[in-house]
């Protein structure tokens, strides 16, 4: 179905202009590159890697590309829908428990590496996906 070039969703952005933003966004790959992140805690948890990792580091949430997507201009129409905001505050959680769990590997505690590991990073982690999933529903409707 062709769009009219003035049509508008609920946000009040324009169809063709948010399916040229889809075009250019790399959901997919955000997701991924914080599966990569969890993956590699998880393997320095069970003592698997060598590594050094730097708490600092993870800690900074605006290193990240994803980061860059939040705190841009782009999407400032969906600042302020809840899912939004749930991706936000998810990814900022994600770094911060991350850097976390770098320290208490480093302070020789994987105990309470792992916990919150398996609790707060994981959940938050589960949280940016959902995020990232409705991000790329809102991209695709017509």
């Amino acid at each position: 179905m062709a769009l009219a070039s003035g049509m508008k969703d609920f946000f009040g952005v324009n169809y063709n202009s948010k399916h040229e933003l889809r075009k250019r966004l790399n959901l997919l790959g955000m997701a991924e590159a914080h599966i990569v992140w969890k993956t590699r805690l998880w393997h320095h948890i069970q003592g698997n890697v060598c590594e050094p990792l730097d708490a600092s580091l993870l800690g900074q949430a605006g290193v990240c590309q994803l980061a860059n997507l939040i705190n841009g201009k782009e999407l400032e129409h969906l600042h302020s829908a809840p899912e939004f905001e749930q991706l936000s505050d998810a990814h900022r959680q994600f770094h911060h428990f991350g850097a976390l769990i770098i320290e208490h590997l480093k302070e020789g505690n994987p105990d309470s590496a792992s916990a919150i590991f398996e609790c707060e990073y994981s959940a938050s982690l589960r949280n940016i996906i959902q995020s990232l999933i409705w991000l790329n529903r809102h991209f695709q409707k017509d």
